[in-house]
């Protein structure tokens, strides 16, 4: 009750109303000297503006402001092109034809008519059975062409074997592929057109 009375007195002397000298007097006398009924302006109480904002996070873990300086880019990786995609996929074996199959969307029948036609390498190698196991961080080109404006370059689709983990029943694989890459042919055991797609260019 009593900071409810000096709230008002407060109020009153703030308005410029009444100026009153609260130290010397006690309040009780304060109001008493008032004479409320008898004052010829009608008092007006101002309450005093309290304004709050409350922050809330929605979650409860802290948010890092300075993440901004944490992220590294590389302007120079081949990983960040825009013709590249990071696919996973579940199967039965390391097989090149199966992951092929799995990371290209491509028929087995056609693996099998590319490998006949010498345009898959591992490593930059030709194999020599399709059976041929992957391993960890292998790349696979599929030879396309030629490149008409340098013949020293070749288009290839490349898979990249970025993780291999097993399973109980089926092995995941996470690849990096590229549908349309240009290259330079290969050092060792370049790459030559067959005779049949000279005649058809």
């Amino acid at each position: 009750m009593n900071s409810l009375w000096r709230r008002t007195t407060i109020a009153i002397l703030r308005n410029g109303l009444v100026k009153l000298d609260i130290r010397a007097k006690s309040l009780h006398s304060a109001l008493y000297n008032l004479n409320i009924q008898n004052a010829k302006k009608p008092m007006t109480f101002c309450p005093l503006n309290i304004s709050y904002i409350t922050f809330r996070n929605k979650s409860k873990k802290q948010k890092d402001l300075d993440s901004d300086d944490e992220q590294d880019v590389y302007e120079d990786d081949a990983s960040l092109s825009r013709d590249s995609k990071v696919l996973k996929f579940n199967t039965t074996s390391l097989r090149a034809d199966v992951v092929l199959k799995s990371a290209l969307g491509v028929s087995r029948n056609k693996i099998e008519q590319v490998f006949y036609e010498s345009k898959i390498r591992v490593n930059g190698k030709k194999i020599m059975k399709k059976s041929s196991p992957i391993k960890l961080g292998s790349e696979i080109d599929v030879i396309k062409s030629i490149s008409p404006h340098n013949p020293d370059h070749l288009y290839v689709s490349r898979v990249e074997v970025l993780n291999i983990v097993a399973k109980e029943e089926s092995i995941a694989i996470t690849v990096r592929r590229f549908k349309n890459l240009l290259i330079e042919n290969y050092e060792i055991d370049p790459y030559k057109a067959s005779s049949n797609e000279d005649s058809n260019e």
